[in-house]
């Protein structure tokens, strides 16, 4: 990653790099809903077969509701038919046809009143009362007729009705439920079921379409960004070379090793490699690989001092960024270091005079041990206590007053710089 950040910074890829970073997250994240979908709608097709059964079966039955209860009153009738209608043809016997009828009997009584009707004034009202029975009578011979009629009319209706509901008996038996209405609503949970799964089949296809896009957008930005890196990979090499031959390794060599991903990741579809060789006739390896402490502190100085000269930072800190380093190549270090001051805020953690020297100000970190702790303190030092410190970087905790003569010196030298 730090070498893709190096080329980046080099090739003043940010704008490029935050465009492919904010559309590698919406690939990733459809990619993301895509799988998801894909596993859900997977597992939904598993009962989509049983669910259309399911819903076919009481698709095809017909289910009304309250039709069982209808059917129940129905079946109870017609299987007693033969009851029924023995006992209709009875009661239309008693009422129109056997001696004494109730037919006859309401007439005669009818004949009676209208006889004394004329001398006993309330025989008027009984007539009409009597006239209303006869309707009545009427009426009732006509309805048991029609009853009597209507089961003599329907034969194989009981086997019918029997079948019918043994049908919905036995799915209120399988869906667990005691009535039509039960089912029905068995039936439009099954049906949203079954739309819900093609609906996921059709975000699906959505997805994918969506994905296609980005994943074109995504290629089209990659591309840009692996061109611009590679652009500036020669540039690259030939200025590192040229820091680390300032800086004491005239046989170094550098080089930036690009290859492509398959896939793409977070960084573009890039994948870079410093390779590097300190010595004329040793072939390049990769950095991690082949560098010593000294090298690789000189060789993170060059890097480090390339990207400050193409962004424009604050400030970096350097960690004692001159291990391994002394003499005249510490004194380089410290020459590239104040360059870079010259653009920017340089904080440089070191132990080098010839280093410490070239800075502007100086501060002194040290430590005192107390009972349960110890602290650690940071000191802005004068000018004198600067001209001791370098002094005994040279010398020791010792002062000699050549170490405080050379301190001087350095100091003066960096000033004439």
């Amino acid at each position: 990653l730090f070498q893709l950040q190096v080329l980046d910074t080099f090739a003043n890829n940010t704008s490029l790099v935050g465009k492919y970073h904010t559309t590698f997250l919406n690939y990733r994240k459809l990619s993301s809903e895509l799988d998801n979908l894909n596993e859900k709608s997977r597992k939904a097709k598993d009962d989509l077969d049983y669910f259309n059964f399911q819903y076919d079966q009481l698709e095809k039955a017909q289910l009304k509701a309250g039709e069982d209860k209808e059917l129940e009153k129905e079946q109870d009738v017609l299987s007693h038919a033969e009851e029924i209608g023995n006992s209709i043809t009875k009661i239309l016997h008693i009422i129109d046809v056997e001696d004494g009828s109730l037919t006859a009997k309401v007439m005669e009584i009818r004949n009676l009143l209208d006889r004394i009707r004329s001398f006993f004034p309330q025989s008027g009202s009984l007539l009409d009362r009597f006239e209303s029975i006869s309707v009545e009578l009427g009426d009732l011979h006509s309805e048991l007729e029609h009853a009597i009629n209507s089961i003599d009319d329907q034969p194989g209706s009981l086997e019918n009705i029997r079948e019918r509901l043994n049908l919905i008996y036995s799915l209120e038996q399988k869906h667990h439920v005691d009535s039509v209405e039960g089912l029905i609503r068995i039936k439009e949970e099954l049906e949203n079921s079954i739309e819900s799964i093609v609906s996921v089949d059709l975000r699906l296809e959505e997805l994918k379409k969506q994905l296609d896009v980005q994943s074109i957008a995504l290629t089209e930005v990659a591309k840009k960004l692996s061109e611009s890196r590679k652009k500036v990979i020669p540039s690259i090499e030939k200025s590192i070379v040229g820091i680390l031959r300032k800086l004491g390794m005239p046989n170094a060599r550098f080089a930036v090793k690009h290859s492509f991903v398959e896939t793409f990741i977070s960084s573009g579809k890039d994948k870079i490699d410093f390779m590097f060789s300190a010595n004329k006739h040793s072939p390049l390896h990769e950095l991690k690989k082949v560098a010593s402490g000294g090298e690789l502190s000189r060789l993170m100085l060059s890097l480090k001092s390339l990207i400050a000269n193409s962004v424009s930072m604050p400030t970096i800190i350097f960690d004692e960024i001159d291990s391994g380093v002394s003499g005249d190549i510490a004194d380089k270090t410290g020459e590239i270091i104040a360059a870079m001051a010259e653009n920017m805020q340089v904080i440089n953690i070191t132990h080098l005079p010839q280093i410490a020297s070239k800075g502007q100000h100086h501060y002194l970190v040290y430590k005192s041990d107390h009972k349960e702790s110890t602290e650690t303190h940071l000191r802005l030092l004068t000018d004198g206590a600067r001209l001791e410190e370098i002094a005994k970087m040279l010398s020791g905790k010792e002062l000699t007053e050549a170490a405080l003569a050379n301190a001087r010196e350095l100091l003066l030298a960096s000033k004439r710089n």
